[in-house]
């Protein structure tokens, strides 16, 4: 099996890549109090840094100021005022203190409409371009979904047959199916209800929106200063930017809705203030779904039209995603692998040939496949890289058979819906990275400054 194209080096403005090998953005909740990076944060990815990934992109860390933000109890990491600043700080001098390591900070103004503030502002609804609620259609559910509803004792699939008969379930008889489901549901599992029926949320206000975007503009700026090599607006399924872009979710009549442009305005917004602030070379990327894959939603043809429209404003990278929490089967967690990179060439293409950052791998030999294909630039793991931080070192060195594969259970994915240290049914060391020092210590990839420290300590008497 040759991978080497997966060790190539790619520059993205005036960063260089050492590899085509990226972490993908996941918000695993295992941030300090108040939203500050913490010891796990660093022991985290300093895991993933040590196991050869080219590129860390954070998880998605929030940067609204406004309890309307969203999911307070998924616990993000936030950029919300200069107290957080030493702490992201801190975050990006670990990861790059392994050599040749860079990491993009991904910047989200929140959930809107797909999440709700925390237990302290519960009079607050969420806030969002329309007062249109989310709702998850559960035929959109897959074998990973039901298998944790199992668990947790939502017996639905159980109780009406198979995944096969509810996904086959004419429109009219799902309708019947979901007025049953949901009364199950809020009945057994009610502080799941609002992940699969959303709140009503609030119609923001323009004049709320242009704060929002001046908060977004002053936080990006802020994050390259704190020394992250590069920032990727989170856009993709769902979240409020996504909804904003999609005409499922943003049904305004005003500069904020209506055709693509206007749809498109508050991160065009962003883009163009960030980039004049920023000078022409630094990286600033987008994440997009491929495709909303709901009904009224965003299709590729339209996504591949705000590709180039975010180009023209100043993006110089891209990293594709799919579907929103309405469609989380076929959406950005399904069952299988490599069913992201039918979107790549449309972005690729629409962006004029800028890189491409494409998820949703296990094996190496089809990610170095989707490379030499020209299918994409640059492959990135998620799940994959909970079930195995050292990926990339196993695969450089051949030992293809070492390797711990996701098994794409999606325990990870429904522990952050529950009050509970997210685990990894393949990983039994994901989320105590910080106990385990030897995770993420020395074995030759950190940088010269640190590692002839390291070899200069002398054994010290305890006092």
């Amino acid at each position: 099996m040759n991978t080497n194209i997966l060790f190539e080096p790619i520059q993205i403005g005036n960063v260089e890549l050492k590899n085509r090998i990226a972490m993908s953005p996941m918000n695993m909740g295992y941030t300090g109090p108040e939203g500050y990076a913490c010891e796990q944060s660093n022991a985290w990815y300093a895991a993933r840094a040590r196991g050869g990934f080219g590129l860390i992109i954070t998880e998605c860390v929030v940067a609204n100021p406004y309890p309307w933000r969203g999911s307070d109890t998924l616990n993000p990491l936030l950029c919300d005022s200069q107290k957080k600043y030493r702490y992201l700080s801190q975050l990006a001098d670990v990861i790059h203190s392994y050599k040749g390591t860079k990491v993009f900070m991904q910047l989200s103004p929140g959930w809107g409409r797909q999440g709700h503030p925390d237990m302290a502002h519960e009079e607050i609804a969420p806030a969002a371009p329309s007062a249109i609620p989310m709702e998850i259609d559960l035929r959109n559910i897959n074998y990973g979904w039901a298998k944790q509803f199992k668990r947790i004792g939502i017996r639905l699939i159980d109780e009406f047959g198979s995944i096969e008969k509810l996904k086959n379930l004419s429109d009219e008889e799902y309708e019947d199916f979901k007025v049953m489901a949901f009364s199950y549901i809020r009945k057994n599992a009610p502080e799941l209800y609002h992940v699969v029926k959303g709140h009503v949320p609030r119609e923001l206000t323009i004049e709320e929106i242009e704060k929002m975007e001046t908060f977004m503009v002053e936080q990006a700026c802020a994050v390259y200063k704190l020394g992250y090599d590069g920032v990727e607006l989170h856009t993709p399924h769902g979240y409020l930017l996504h909804q904003f872009l999609s005409p499922r979710s943003n049904h305004r009549s005003d500069l904020y809705g209506g055709n693509t442009e206007n749809r498109a305005r508050v991160v065009t917004n962003i883009i163009e203030r960030i980039r004049k602030k920023i000078g022409p070379d630094k990286v600033l990327g987008c994440r997009l779904s491929g495709d909303e894959l709901m009904p009224g939603g965003l299709e590729h043809e339209e996504v591949c039209k705000l590709v180039k429209i975010f180009t023209d404003a100043g993006a110089n990278y891209f990293n594709v995603s799919q579907g929103s929490y309405e469609n989380p089967g076929a959406g950005f967690a399904p069952d299988g692998e490599n069913e992201f990179t039918h979107w790549a060439p449309g972005f690729k293409e629409s962006s004029g040939g800028l890189p491409v950052i494409t998820p949703n791998f296990i094996n190496p030999e089809s990610a170095a496949d989707a490379i030499k294909g020209g299918m994409t630039d640059i492959i990135s793991l998620g799940r994959q890289s909970i079930a195995d931080p050292y990926w990339p070192a196993k695969v450089k060195a051949g030992r293809f058979e070492d390797i711990v594969k996701c098994i794409r259970c999606q325990q990870c994915y429904m522990n952050l819906f529950e009050p509970r240290w997210i685990r990894c049914a393949a990983n039994p060391t994901a989320g105590f990275e910080k106990y385990y020092p030897e995770l993420w210590q020395d074995n030759g990839l950190m940088d010269t400054r640190a590692k002839k420290f390291m070899d200069k300590r002398e054994d010290l008497p305890l006092i």
